[in-house]
């Protein structure tokens, strides 16, 4: 396989969109819910693709709490692993996360360097 088919293949969703809309429309709680009627190995896919994807990456880790460790490291390699144990410690990974974390924490705006 060429490089090139290979990165087109991370940029596909592996879900049919009707699937991926429904997740996308859910909350993380019933997308959890949702997560284990898929296969494994296509649930292991939908996790590292959302988490690929800043905006997506809750839902991600959400997806990837219902796989084994074993489906995301085929899946990710070394990134599925670091998904893995991110997944089973969702609140300190938000917590830590600047993208992740809730959005109503306004950062003070400096000048000094303008």
């Amino acid at each position: 396989m060429s490089h090139q088919s290979e990165s087109q293949d991370l940029e596909a969703c592996p879900v049919p969109e009707s699937v991926f809309a429904r997740l996308l429309q859910a909350s993380l709680s019933a997308a959890a819910e949702i997560a284990p009627t898929l296969p494994e190995e296509q649930r292991s896919r939908l996790a590292v693709y959302c988490y690929r994807r800043a905006h997506l990456r809750r839902l991600g880790l959400t997806l990837a709490a219902a796989c084994s460790k074993r489906s995301l490291v085929e899946e990710a390699g070394h990134a599925g692993e670091l998904i893995h144990f991110q997944a089973q410690n969702l609140e300190a990974t938000v917590a830590g996360d600047r993208y992740m974390a809730p959005r109503h924490i306004k950062r003070p705006v400096s000048l000094h360097n303008c």
